[in-house]
């Protein structure tokens, strides 16, 4: 009888490696086909993972979302700005075929601490395109707002992957952009004509394959213009059939995690049953592993495993020697951070004198203490007030006289469904009362604000709140002289 857990890809929780290094060698043994890691420390996880490639058959798929390179997921690798920063750093230069060897080594420091800590497979890059400003779960995420732009950076991403030996995986097709729904929580469905997304969503995608990416991750997305049934792409026949035959795709086709909302009405025992059946090679973190290959059994049908043995063969099992340099990896982190700050409008017209803070957060835990600190070093005598679900805006409280900031976070992450309405109230009731607003995160959350003066800063990581503290201070410096 054939072995399914070879079709598995199972969670690693790299915080607990060493505890659950029993279980997860067994899942090795019962011939999983690899692990989708999060958390973790460096040094810990190249240890462990090297255990788990020796005891294995063939080399294991060791593989992670590293869109912002290892630091997103392991402790002591280097957290680079997002998809969308990273675009604005470099702008039109890369267009231009200026800045190209900066982006190049910009990704392959991705590859060499990912190298480094055991991982063989990136889940990136993000292909999709913000085509829906609205859209709750790509944003930063995404390179751009166009298929060129999008492909540009898709390419070169995977190109400095591959060619240091790590498999890249563009996502999530055929593209996240045009929805206002997170799959993580419900399916969305994208209403596009085929030509539509021919010409505009599937461009990045079929750049990836002239570019040689070894996989592809189908996203839980139900595309009539493919798959009229409504489906969820991911266990579509119809989808497969059109990377296979229509894009000419001959790589690894992965489904997006099964653990999601996404997957609609199905059961992830039977989501997974048909996406095999449909031609998948590779089913991504279900809830348990063992469940869905006992399942599997129990249909007792012969799934073909030969391309993902190819790809497993050709996957590099052991962690890198060398010790990757963290230093000057971290000093280009915060240098493309500052590159990516963008300006629209001009705030200083009444920033002679000391500000007034408010922090506008609907994250569970505030994020905002470096960006109060950095500014409080600089402007003793600030004052500030963090406002955050369950609190109210009353322009009566605010001071009159004294330039108003209005600093907004709210990061874009999977399951939390989008800015919360609260925090958008919030912003239309101070516009007419700040000067300034700034987003450590999606610009299009600032996007209703027609009149006044905005900083992007895209994220919400600690570069980002000293760089956009750094430049507020120095603006400030300048017009007191």
């Amino acid at each position: 009888m054939q072995n399914y857990y070879q079709f598995i890809i199972s969670r690693l929780n790299g915080n607990e490696i060493r505890k659950r290094f029993p279980y997860y060698l067994s899942l090795v043994r019962k011939g999983i086909a690899g692990f989708i890691v999060f958390g973790g420390e460096i040094e810990q996880m190249r240890r462990h993972v090297g255990k788990l490639q020796k005891d294995a058959g063939l080399p294991l798929i060791i593989a992670s979302d590293l869109e912002r390179g290892l630091g997103q997921q392991i402790k002591g690798g280097t957290l680079f700005p997002p998809a969308m920063a990273l675009a604005k750093a470099f702008r039109k230069n890369v267009g231009a075929g200026r800045d190209l060897p900066l982006l190049k080594k910009t990704f392959e420091a991705f590859a060499i601490e990912a190298r480094y800590a055991g991982i063989n497979t990136i889940f990136a890059p993000v292909l999709d395109i913000n085509t829906n400003p609205k859209n709750p779960i790509i944003a930063t995420r995404a390179f751009g707002e166009d298929a060129e732009a999008v492909s540009l950076f898709g390419r070169e991403m995977i190109r400095a992957l591959q060619t240091l030996g790590i498999a890249a995986c563009g996502k999530h097709f055929p593209g996240h952009g045009d929805t206002a729904v997170d799959s993580h929580i419900k399916l969305p469905v994208v209403t596009r004509s085929l030509r539509s997304l021919q010409t505009m969503e599937l461009k990045p995608f079929k750049e990836a394959m002239r570019t040689g990416v070894k996989m592809i991750m189908l996203g839980h997305l139900s595309v009539p213009a493919i798959d009229p049934s409504g489906i969820p792409l991911s266990i579509s026949e119809r989808a497969v059939g059109y990377l296979r035959k229509r894009m000419e795709y001959g790589g690894i086709v992965i489904t997006d995690a099964m653990n999601m909302g996404g997957i609609g009405r199905y059961s992830e025992e039977d989501a997974s049953y048909r996406a095999l059946n449909a031609g998948v090679d590779i089913i991504l973190h279900p809830t348990e592993p063992e469940r869905i290959a006992s399942y599997l059994r129990t249909k007792r049908k012969v799934f073909h495993a030969e391309r993902l043995q190819l790809f497993r063969k050709g996957l590099i099992s052991l962690p890198a020697r060398s010790l990757p340099r963290f230093d000057a990896y971290r000093d280009l982190s915060r240098r493309l951070t500052e590159k990516s700050i963008t300006i629209s409008g001009d705030y200083r017209i009444r920033m002679r004198s000391t500000p007034f803070l408010i922090i506008l957060s609907d994250e569970e835990i505030d994020k905002s203490a470096v960006f109060i600190n950095r500014l409080r070093e600089g402007l003793p005598g600030l004052k500030y007030r963090i406002m955050r679900p369950g609190s109210e805006t009353h322009k009566t409280d605010l001071p009159d006289g004294q330039p108003v900031i209005v600093a907004v976070f709210s990061e874009t992450k999977a399951w939390k469904g989008g800015a919360s309405g609260w925090l958008f109230e919030n912003i239309s009731c101070l516009e007419d009362k700040a000067d300034l607003f700034i987003s450590f995160g999606s610009p299009y959350l600032l996007d209703p604000l027609a009149r006044t003066s905005k900083i992007y800063a895209y994220s919400d990581d600690e570069s980002a709140q000293e760089a956009v503290a750094e430049l507020l201070l120095k603006k400030m410096k300048v017009l007191r002289r």
